[in-house]
């Protein structure tokens, strides 16, 4: 979707502010949909609640072939399809921590994550080559059918114990309130990182498909570029338990942080040459190391006894807010200054954001390592 959404939109005359706004919407119904679905979320009725979501979907994303450019509908199921897929990846983090208990996260994140970006990466090839051979809303309504395939997977689901909910922080929004205060401080150093790689991520992806239509690069050619950062990340994914055996983990944060905004701010540097492809491989390895080392913190917590479901939101939420700034900022700075200068503009800003959250605080001080081994 992120690939076809924009240039969907063009099609029916959108102009880019407000492409990027409606790009935006999802991750804003998105993070609408984190903290009722955390909140909600129990072993036992889990897998009724991901059934739900998994065909309101499938429905939200075929449906734009079916309503054309039409304004309202286009709002509509933009609104469903953000809240719809905020619900199952909320739930569905939840749901493999307690599987798993919280042991080995490094691992389990490790293949967890890699799962989701194998999906991005045959999207993106599927995208293109569909997008190109039989025109976008077609594509569109051919892939909305897929997520109908979790229905048998989520049935599958074997049994399950979730962590007695704690009744310390109250009932109600203010309870739940109090426990967002007071969850562990690891949660929002997650949160911060996939905040980060969300805001460079959504900006480059949902804008260079136009970007490189303008310098000469196809939409096909756009969908490998974005197949090859999937493919990346899912690979480091794989692999990232056992780099994280001999790289603290704090240094990895650092290094990915720093190189993934170095490979944005070259990316009109290079031009419509092979160069690309590399910036993306880069750019893909350090979203997915990063993806692995924030979602691990969150299973440590059930591994020590704690409940997942708020924390799974607020992680979650974090790439939300990431989705919706990133194409809000890169519609209004691409129509300002054009679309390469604003990856740089972009780039440049959230790495800086980055550092001064971080370095706000002892704690968050203590996370910018440069290098050293992983303790024990």
């Amino acid at each position: 979707m992120n690939l076809l959404y924009a240039p969907l939109l063009r099609e029916h005359g959108y102009a880019l502010p407000m492409i990027g706004t409606l790009s935006g919407l999802f991750a804003v119904f998105q993070l609408i949909s984190r903290v009722p679905s955390g909140a909600a979320y129990r072993a036992e009725t889990s897998t009724r609640q991901r059934l739900g979501w998994l065909v309101a979907y499938a429905l939200s994303t075929s449906g734009f072939y079916f309503v054309g450019g039409e304004p309202i509908a286009v709002v509509l199921l933009t609104m469903v399809h953000g809240y719809a897929f905020g619900a199952i990846s909320t739930l569905n983090l939840a749901v493999i921590i307690d599987l798993t208990g919280g042991k080995r996260a490094g691992a389990t994140m490790g293949w967890y994550t890699a799962a989701l970006s194998a999906g991005y990466a045959a999207g993106a090839f599927l995208g293109g080559l569909l997008g190109d051979s039989v025109g976008i809303p077609i594509a569109i309504a051919i892939l909305g059918a897929i997520p109908l395939l979790g229905v048998p997977l989520a049935l599958g689901t074997p049994a399950y114990e979730g962590v007695p909910r704690s009744e310390e922080h109250g009932p109600g929004l203010r309870g739940l309130f109090r426990a967002h205060l007071r969850l562990d401080p690891r949660v929002w150093l997650a949160f911060l990182i996939v905040l980060y790689i969300n805001v460079l991520s959504d900006a480059v992806d949902i804008f260079f498909p136009l970007y490189g239509l303008s310098i000469g690069v196809p939409l096909a050619a756009s969908g490998v570029f974005k197949g090859l950062k999937s493919g990346a990340a899912t690979f480091i994914r794989f692999v990232s338990a056992g780099i994280l055996r001999y790289v603290d983990h704090r240094a990895v944060n650092v290094w990915g942080v720093a190189l993934f905004a170095i490979s944005t701010v070259l990316i009109p540097v290079v031009g419509a040459t092979p160069l690309l492809a590399g910036l993306f491989l880069v750019a893909g390895l350090c979203r997915g190391i990063l993806r692995v080392t924030s979602a691990a913190s969150i299973a440590e917590l059930r591994a020590e006894g704690q409940d997942v479901g708020v924390a799974s939101g607020v992680y979650n939420a974090g790439l939300d807010i990431g989705a919706i700034a990133g194409p809000a900022l890169g519609g209004v700075l691409g129509a300002a200054f054009g679309l390469g200068p604003m990856f740089q503009i972009v780039a440049c800003a959230s790495v800086a954001l980055y550092f001064a959250a971080v370095s706000l605080t002892r704690a968050g001080r203590k996370t910018l390592v440069v290098r050293g081994r992983p303790a024990g």
